[in-house]
């Protein structure tokens, strides 16, 4: 095809046949604009083979699709009348990509499933693997957008083989890309950043604007992460390599994923860049400059704005089966309400269901932060930080117009207790010196109050355990001036009421978590809330990072309770798991409590059961030395492989 193209004539007309492959080849590169000369340079006589003209029709379809013209439909239907006439296969798969593509822009996803088919078929039967590829990347489009990203996957999967078969970088590059916005699309960044950077070295090999397509990706894989600067960078490059093709798919979402992404720097042009967005002629549909335009407003404060994009991105959505725009667009309403918490949780509900539904944990962690801070749950809201934070994502997300920079970063702890590991008081992030106590007893007062969650313990309780040697007048006293002392620590100008951080009453104290944020309270909640829900991979191993360390303190039966609460935790991740990633939770059990014989038993079954039968046996070794320690019989070898 590049020989054909070469060997046109400068000038002049040219006959359709010549015209059509040239076309082809150079839209694919991303040379729209010398595809469109060819085209218009088509001699179209009645020596015209109706096959050559069907896939000229097709070919300028096609073109007018990826550059937003209004022309899509009418040109695909006389490529489908011409191809029929011609009885060619390989024309009437080009013609009913077109019209599948003019489908496409009208959000007729019958007519879009239906076209695509007789594409396919067609191209089989043609023989035209070319085709056959670009019908796959282009049918692997569509499910992303349905949310369908695993059997998106697939259909890419396949595109990926065929074009490496095919010896075809264009479409090869083209695959990968889509592969990337699949892997976006279930929150899993890692893999979508690999095929997008493979995508855009093709890309940049052959020389071809496309290359915009993986700079948009790397883009989005930026700002998921939070790391808005480079988001802002690679938009940018997109768009100066999408505007001289005049590419909307490009620069729709370029201009509103730039929007977003410059907001916290400059919210005047993310206001222009989300007006930029909204005025193209987008090949796609809507969604993805009213999602940018809606949170550009809420976080300009400008809720009635915020909340008219929210309902055009919520209708187009449906219309166009978009899932994940649904999604978004419903919590960009729940936001932009001011409906009750009741109502605005609904629709976040419905958020998280589609989320969900579609696999993508990225999402639903941050649609988890919501909640928990539209609900004051801020065990459950760090839980889902926590659950981002794994997920490799950076505080800087919080400055990306969106869910969470329309929530506002939470806010520093004005006191925050740390007992779990080490011993920690700050005060707005910032430690406490031991010099600031006055006394060892301080400490050890809060470490005691730590160790309840936030629960009372009875003065009697305090004092006998701070002085035990003391008469219980004079300790009750000491503990008096404990308080006070514990008090002045945490609020040292006395901005608040007496009992705003530690509260005490005639008969107990206890430090109050509504104010102080506690780690042993935060763990200690979040790990019922999971264990009590149906079983959620995700969120339980968030529930485990929140468990620092054992209890710093002396208080044995709050130390046990905790501990007993993280093993629980480790335990219900373990059941359930593969064999590989149960044998890690078990060991972390066993690590922690040498003699849990279920933890034991499930460590030398999960090895054995992932073939690791070296590590199985030392490992019933130690089960084994440790049962004999508390004089309990092990069970023996062969009765576990029976089992």
């Amino acid at each position: 095809m590049v020989r054909e193209h070469e060997d046109l004539p400068p000038k002049g007309p040219v006959p359709v046949a010549d015209a059509w492959r040239a076309g082809v080849l150079l839209h694919a590169r991303g040379e729209f604009d010398a595809a469109a000369r060819v085209y218009a340079r088509a001699r179209d006589d009645d020596a015209t083979e109706a096959a050559d003209r069907a896939q000229l029709l097709a070919a300028r379809a096609s073109l007018s699709w990826a550059q937003g013209g209004d022309d899509v439909r009418r040109l695909a239907e006389l490529a489908v009348a011409e191809a029929l006439k011609s009885q060619d296969d390989a024309a009437q798969a080009a013609a009913y990509v077109a019209q599948a593509l003019g489908a496409y822009r009208a959000g007729d996803r019958a007519a879009n499933e239906h076209a695509y088919a007789l594409a396919l078929a067609a191209a089989e039967r043609a023989g035209d693997v070319r085709q056959q590829v670009r019908i796959r990347s282009n049918v692997g489009s569509r499910l992303l957008e349905e949310g369908r990203y695993r059997t998106a996957i697939a259909e890419l999967d396949a595109a990926i083989r065929l074009s490496e078969d095919g010896g075809m970088p264009e479409f090869l590059a083209l695959a990968r890309h889509n592969r990337a916005e699949a892997w976006l699309g279930l929150g899993e960044l890692r893999r979508a950043r690999d095929d997008a950077d493979a995508s855009l070295s093709g890309w940049q090999r052959m020389g071809s604007p496309q290359a915009a397509f993986g700079l948009l990706t790397i883009a989005r894989v930026h700002r998921q992460l939070g790391l808005a600067s480079q988001a802002v960078a690679a938009y940018r490059e997109a768009i100066v390599l999408a505007e001289p093709t005049a590419n909307a798919q490009v620069l729709t979402e370029a201009w509103a994923g730039l929007a977003r992404s410059v907001f916290a720097d400059d919210p005047a042009e993310a206001g222009r860049a989300a007006k930029q967005a909204l005025d193209q002629s987008p090949t796609g549909g809507a969604v993805v400059p009213e999602l940018a335009a809606g949170w550009v407003s809420l976080c300009s404060d400008d809720r009635p704005a915020a909340a008219g994009h929210a309902a055009r991105a919520k209708a187009e959505a449906g219309r166009r089966r978009d899932a994940a725009g649904l999604a978004e667009a419903l919590e960009l309403g729940a936001l932009a309400d001011e409906r009750s918490v009741a109502g605005r949780l609904s629709d976040l509900a419905e958020a998280a269901a589609i989320w969900g539904e579609v696999g993508n944990g990225l999402a639903a962690a941050m649609n988890a932060v919501v909640r928990g801070r539209l609900t004051g749950d801020w065990p459950a809201e760090a839980v889902a930080r926590t659950r981002l934070h794994a997920l490799g994502v950076r505080d800087g997300v919080w400055q990306i117009a969106g869910p969470l920079a329309a929530l506002g970063a939470p806010p520093t702890a004005e006191v925050a207790v740390r007992a779990l590991g080490e011993f920690a008081v700050l005060l707005s992030g910032e430690a406490v010196p031991t010099a600031a106590w006055q006394s060892r007893k301080a400490r050890d007062l809060v470490k005691l109050l730590a160790a309840r969650s936030g629960g009372p313990i009875s003065r009697q309780t305090l004092a006998e355990a701070l002085w035990p040697e003391a008469e219980a007048a004079v300790a009750g006293r000491r503990l008096a001036v404990l308080v006070s002392t514990v008090r002045g620590v945490f609020d040292p100008r006395h901005a608040r009421p007496a009992g705003h951080f530690l509260a005490a009453d005639e008969d107990s104290v206890r430090l109050d978590t509504r104010h102080v944020a506690l780690d042993t309270a935060a763990f200690a909640a979040a790990a019922r809330a999971a264990l009590a829900a149906p079983r959620d991979e995700a969120r339980l191993e968030a529930v485990a990072t929140l468990y620092t360390g054992e209890l710093c303190v002396g208080d044995e039966s709050a130390r046990v309770t905790l501990a007993d609460l993280h093993r629980e935790v480790l335990r219900r991740l373990a059941i359930g798991a593969g064999p590989d990633a149960a044998a890690g939770w078990y060991r972390r059990i066993v690590a922690g409590e040498r003699y849990d014989e279920a933890a034991h038993l499930g460590l030398i079954g999960a090895l054995t059961a992932a073939g690791r039968h070296g590590e199985a046996r030392r490992a019933y070794d130690e089960y084994a030395a440790a049962m004999r320690e508390i004089d309990v019989a092990p069970a023996t070898r062969e009765s576990l492989n029976k089992s």
